[in-house]
Formats: structure tokens, sequence, C-alpha cells
């Protein structure tokens, strides 16, 4: 159950929601109501991969 963030296009809130089948579900803005949201690529989701800020096992300095 991966959380989204997303963007209104009509009154451009930024939020947060916790999706349980995104590709089907009606995302709405908590603000004004309108459905027309994009998702928006967080920080934290391009943080997660392996290969930002993650220590290589051969590395002397800790750091990859």
């Amino acid at each position: 159950m991966p959380i989204y963030e997303y963007r209104c296009e009509k009154c451009q809130h930024e939020f947060e929601k916790l999706t349980f089948n995104s590709d089907k579900e009606k995302i709405a803005c908590p603000e004004c109501g309108k459905t027309k949201v994009v998702r928006v690529l967080s920080a934290t989701s391009f943080m997660s991969g392996s290969g930002f800020g993650a220590c290589a096992s051969g590395s002397t300095s800790g750091f990859s």
C-alpha cells in the first residue's frame, strides 16, 4: 500500500494519499474536491532506491 504525492490541477494543492489500487481509484483533492490530479515524483520515492546514499559492501569509506 504505497503513499503517493499528488497535485491538483485546479487549485495546485499538493497532498499525499495512501492508495490500495491506484489504477482504478479516483483521487480527489482534499481542498477543492476536483478529481483532476497528477501524481508528483517525490524525493522520498527517488531516494529509496538502492543506489542513492547506500553503502557498498566492499567500500572502505562507507559510501559507494
